[in-house]
């Protein structure tokens, strides 16, 4: 899998190759700059995913050059400035102008390597799953999907057991296209709804629950479905109830012939070959996230939470721990992290979470808010997240969050 490509900015040549190699060797492209006007050359010519900048150069100091692109509106990668003589206050300016953080010299390996991959993250748009997740995908249990799908495309009634969300819909669209109408509530399911969907050029109806139908008795709907397959309308219905689809086609059409379920719903056991299809779907969509896989603790705490039986909310989870997570190997350890955020919210809830420090009541009001907040800087700090995140969950400006975490002693690793 191809990695981004790099651009590297700095006067000094040993520095310049030294990162040049260190980053080929981690699979990036690498191109090199020896000073800003060569730098300037370069970029309009060449798209970057990331950028690496030095501050202090003769001709043209790499704030001057933040500066410049940011007026011209050509930030269009992350950058990330490089000084060996920085301090608080340059560090404030670069981020204040545009730049994802700032790297003192000499930069460990580590640190170097670690604030790339999430200035990388960070600049991914990860877009949610679409029908491609059906049609291209080669794996044996979404062959049988796609073999199922295909052959309820030939019938005049489809039934769909399943929440309406963002898997149910990719389903309806591998079915119909863009070629259905959604039924409204408002209307009446007659004669002239169906000559508005003939009208339209339209040969489907797409009926979201059956809560909107519950005025008609299942008599009188499957008459009402019936005259709409006459018409050469194709009906396709999305309840979550079975029971309420099965009375529905009662004594009329053979269930199992129209009937299709949404992925895992009760069954624990296909969550961890979906968890593992939906996550390599987004790693071949984004080569910037690298490579990531799950460990058995983290699929099992997936299989054992209900919540995961719901494939939409298994997808969007998935994304949030692309997000948020640098290491290869997902662990159920990094579900932990993740416990703030609405997605995995209450997901794993340990008694040592709600453990409150009493001592902070014996301090001042001054000491115990200062102690606290050097706990929580601290805990977001180690958890691996940059500080223009830092910013925005503390709603402390990034202008005044440095001074901050050095006013707290907190160690920005």
């Amino acid at each position: 899998m191809t990695k981004a490509k790099i651009l590297i900015i700095d006067d000094e040549k040993d520095i310049r190759e030294s990162l040049s190699d260190i980053l080929k060797d981690e699979g990036y492209e690498i191109v090199v700059a020896e000073n800003a006007v060569k730098a300037k050359e370069i970029k309009s010519n060449l798209r970057f995913d990331l950028i690496l900048l030095d501050i202090w150069m003769p001709d043209c100091d790499g704030i001057s050059l933040l500066k410049q692109w940011a007026k011209d509106k050509e930030i269009n990668c992350p950058v990330i400035m490089m000084s060996g003589h920085g301090t608080i206050d340059t560090a404030i300016e670069a981020t204040k102008i545009g730049a994802f953080d700032f790297l003192e010299k000499p930069i460990s390996l580590q640190k170097l390597l670690k604030t790339i991959t999430l200035a990388l993250k960070k600049s991914i748009h990860i877009n949610k799953l679409d029908v491609s997740f059906i049609t291209d995908i080669e794996s044996p249990i979404i062959k049988v999907l796609r073999e199922r799908l295909k052959d309820l495309k030939k019938e005049s009634l489809v039934l769909i057991e399943g929440e309406e969300g963002n898997f149910s819909n990719i389903c309806i669209e591998f079915l119909l296209g863009n070629n259905f109408i959604t039924y409204d509530p408002k209307n009446k399911l007659d004669s002239y709804l169906i000559n508005k969907i003939q009208e339209k050029g339209k040969t489907a109806l797409l009926i979201k629950t059956l809560d909107n139908l519950s005025h008609y008795d299942p008599s009188e709907l499957r008459a009402v479905i019936k005259l709409l397959i006459n018409k050469k309308i194709k009906v396709v219905i999305l309840d979550k109830n079975i029971n309420t689809i099965k009375t529905l086609v009662a004594n009329e059409w053979i269930f199992s012939d129209y009937y299709f379920k949404i992925p895992i719903d009760k069954d624990s056991d296909l969550i961890s070959e979906y968890s593992n299809l939906i996550l390599n779907y987004y790693l071949s969509k984004n080569i910037n996230i690298g490579y990531k896989e799950f460990d058995t603790s983290a699929v099992n705490l997936m299989r054992l939470n209900p919540n995961f039986l719901n494939i939409d909310f298994l997808d969007q989870f998935i994304v949030t721990l692309i997000q948020n997570t640098d290491v290869e190997t997902i662990t159920a350890d990094d579900f932990d992290f993740l416990q703030p955020s609405d997605t995995v919210k209450n997901l794993t809830t340990k008694d040592s979470d709600l453990v409150v420090d009493e001592g902070l009541y014996n301090l001042d009001f001054r000491e115990a808010r200062e102690k606290f907040e050097k706990r929580y800087f601290e805990f977001h700090i180690n958890s691996k997240i940059s500080i223009t995140d830092l910013s925005k969950k503390s709603g402390v400006e990034r202008t005044h969050l440095y001074r901050k975490l050095k006013q707290l002693k907190v160690n920005i690793k």
